[in-house]
């Protein structure tokens, strides 16, 4: 954004203008911002992606997949992994869920999750829980082969 502004010059008699550049900020990540809550969720999703889900029942619990598809689609940087996750819901709840879909979008959202620990900074517990997420999203991937 750039923004015209008036500044009187070092005599304080004269003004001249100025050019004020300020960069676009990046969106506040609400799950950034709740972190200890998010930490949770990030440990109750790895846990889940671990041990909690019945591969062979083809009925998918998509409850925790929709808490993390509310909270993503809330900021503009999450909004595209949101967007994955929705997808990924779709095809799980269809009534004969495509083995060869479900992998495919389960190792997309591995990777952007991959992408995003990078950018939040090595920092904190969220990158390495972010990491776990991920690893846990390809191991339940390579299961359904």
């Amino acid at each position: 954004m750039t923004k015209l502004q008036t500044i009187p010059d070092t005599s304080g008699s004269v003004f001249r203008n100025t050019i004020e550049h300020s960069s676009k900020m990046e969106p506040q990540n609400d799950f950034l911002d709740n972190l200890p809550n998010t930490s949770e969720l990030l440990d109750n999703t790895i846990d889940t992606l671990t041990n909690g889900i019945d591969l062979e029942t083809g009925k998918a619990d998509t409850s925790l997949l929709q808490k993390w598809i509310d909270i993503l689609k809330q900021t503009e940087n999450t909004q595209p992994l949101s967007e994955k996750l929705s997808e990924l819901s779709d095809a799980l709840t269809t009534k004969a869920p495509d083995q060869a879909t479900t992998q495919r979008l389960l190792n997309e959202i591995a990777d952007a999750t991959t992408e995003y620990a990078t950018e939040v900074g090595p920092e904190g517990e969220l990158p390495s829980q972010l990491e776990g997420v991920a690893a846990a999203l390809r191991n339940l991937a390579i299961q359904l082969s």
